[in-house]
């Protein structure tokens, strides 16, 4: 393993953020840049120093050059992706990787499985298993309408091509709700979403989401966890870790189809009566992981030994044990919120962690890990009292958080075409 190191993570607002920074700063200098002012890893006592930057997805260019600013300035050696920033960065992968450790995929990568409808298409391409999924991406009313008219298969979930933290995403009970959705979508031209959208059956089981590092198309680690409670966007408020090899060979089979380097998690249903997975969606970078550390395998300190390029290749794949139960306080503050707008039920829900009921009985804490970072308390004390004062202010809380690390379409768009004259300023 690598001696202590000089680390700069991508953003600083996000779960997986928050994350990252407990499971490398015990061992690691970790500096964190963020365009918002106020952020979760800002109330850290592991971060030594806080960089404000342009937004990546509004100004890629601008943060790039902020990036490089700061890599010249502190000297660091690896740069970890920890959100969508990941996208931008495979964008000037070769570039980048001259002047700090990175491990991000190719930008052809990337963008097959960053896309929703790609991401689709490679696992029919590959022969791995998902709900029946359709692909709309007809250009007129009539035609879309005529399009979303041949589903008839409910429940079922609608998906915009690109989305984070679960926008994007609209769960459709019957054919009076799809009808209803339709008619909201093909009003007029102006109506349409825009962009491709993606139709799929629900899946059976449960909601999971492993986890993997791979060194070029060669799995390093993995691991995978099922939500137990789940709330804003989808994300898990209490999970336990499981050990499914089957999915996990199949995560392995996709890495190396696509020679994947770096991080990537997947979202998949299990269905405990049949021993059957479906895979749902592909994200490109590392995720929650804290109960991935607490079950015996450190996924961020297995990315920073493959951002150096020192990875020990006699190694046996490492992965984690099942059973560890974790919890996320300050996302099932944020979820009582924004499902009741009720100070009781969130009153209810402090009393709750307060006196380890309910789901945080015999659970860790993934965010608020005060006995070696007293400053994590911040952000969940704060985000409970706002919500006890005004809950219906959740939503707001929420969008303006995902903002700070999301990419819309029109982010993608504007990254997939920056040309090589803005990029090669940035780095010459």
């Amino acid at each position: 393993m690598s001696s202590s190191l000089r680390i700069l993570l991508t953003e600083g607002s996000s779960t997986s953020a928050r994350q990252t920074l407990h499971c490398l700063c015990r061992s690691h200098t970790i500096d964190v840049m963020d365009s918002a002012a106020l952020s979760q890893c800002r109330f850290s006592n592991h971060v030594r120093k806080w960089h404000r930057c342009p937004l990546s997805s509004a100004e890629p260019v601008a943060y790039l050059r902020r990036m490089m600013q700061l890599i010249h300035q502190h000297g660091y050696d690896v740069v970890v992706a920890t959100h969508e920033q990941a996208y931008l960065l495979a964008r000037v992968r070769e570039q980048l990787s001259q002047h700090v450790g990175i491990a991000v995929p190719s930008f052809e990568a990337i963008d097959r499985l960053q896309n929703k409808g790609n991401f689709a298409r490679v696992m029919q391409e590959l022969n791995l298993p998902q709900p029946a999924t359709r692909c709309i991406n007809e250009t007129t009313p009539h035609d879309f309408r005529e399009a979303c008219l041949q589903q008839t298969d409910f429940p079922c979930f609608v998906k915009t091509a690109h989305g984070t933290a679960g926008r994007g995403v609209v769960a459709i009970a019957d054919e009076r709700e799809w009808h209803e959705w339709i008619t909201e979508q093909t009003t007029n031209e102006a109506s349409l979403p825009g962009q491709e959208i993606i139709v799929q059956s629900a899946a059976p089981g449960e909601l999971s989401i492993l986890q993997a590092v791979f060194d070029r198309g060669e799995l390093v680690a993995w691991h995978d966890a099922t939500g137990l409670r789940r709330g804003v966007g989808g994300a898990p408020i209490v999970r336990i870790s499981t050990h499914r090899e089957a999915v996990a060979g199949d995560v392995e089979k996709l890495g190396q189809a696509l020679n994947w380097h770096g991080a990537l998690f997947l979202e998949y249903f299990f269905d405990e009566t049949t021993g059957q997975h479906q895979f749902i969606e592909a994200n490109p970078r590392i995720g929650e992981t804290v109960n991935a550390m607490l079950s015996g395998v450190n996924l961020c300190q297995h990315l920073v030994e493959i951002s150096l390029g020192n990875r020990n290749t006699s190694s046996e794949v490492q992965s984690g044990r099942s059973g560890v139960k974790t919890h996320q306080f300050l996302t099932a503050l944020l979820d009582q919120a924004m499902t009741t707008h009720s100070r009781r039920a969130v009153w209810k829900e402090c009393l709750d962690r307060i006196c380890n009921r309910a789901g945080y009985r015999d659970s860790e804490p993934e965010m608020m890990r005060w006995r070696d970072d007293p400053l994590s308390l911040i952000p969940p004390v704060a985000v409970a009292l706002e919500m006890l004062i005004a809950p219906a202010k959740s939503h707001q809380k929420v969008q303006s958080t995902v903002a700070n690390y999301g990419l819309n379409a029109d982010a993608i768009e504007r990254i997939a075409r920056l040309s090589d004259v803005e990029l090669s300023g940035v780095f010459n």
